[in-house]
């Protein structure tokens, strides 16, 4: 497993409004949800084939940092063989890419 890089975005959003954006977001670049809270502030997402075994993870995590503000951060780690991912970009890049153009950001 190596870290290939971590994006942290403030939003003005509610718990759920991130959680459905992420899972949006996930769908419009090709990665799949397998878990997470929206009460938690977590979810983790996957671009491989084989769930656990091989591919891009991509966890998030939102912390309100001031009232009806979210602090989005997205961390990537790969497993095993990662295939054509790198052509396109890391997936903290296109999920955070795309996050941005479904919610309001704040400051």
């Amino acid at each position: 497993m190596s870290d290939s890089g971590t994006r942290a975005m403030t939003f003005q959003a509610r718990p759920s409004d991130v959680f459905a954006a992420l899972q949006e977001a996930a769908r419009r670049t090709g990665f799949r949800y397998l878990a997470g809270d929206v009460n938690s502030g977590t979810a983790m997402f996957t671009s491989g084939k084989y769930l656990l075994m091989v591919g891009e993870k991509v966890h998030a995590r939102w912390t309100q940092v001031a009232p009806g503000t979210l602090q989005v951060t997205l961390t990537s780690a790969k497993f095993g063989v990662v295939g054509l991912s790198g052509r396109r970009g890391s997936g903290v890049d296109r999920l955070s890419d795309e996050l941005s153009g479904l919610l309001p950001h704040a400051g």
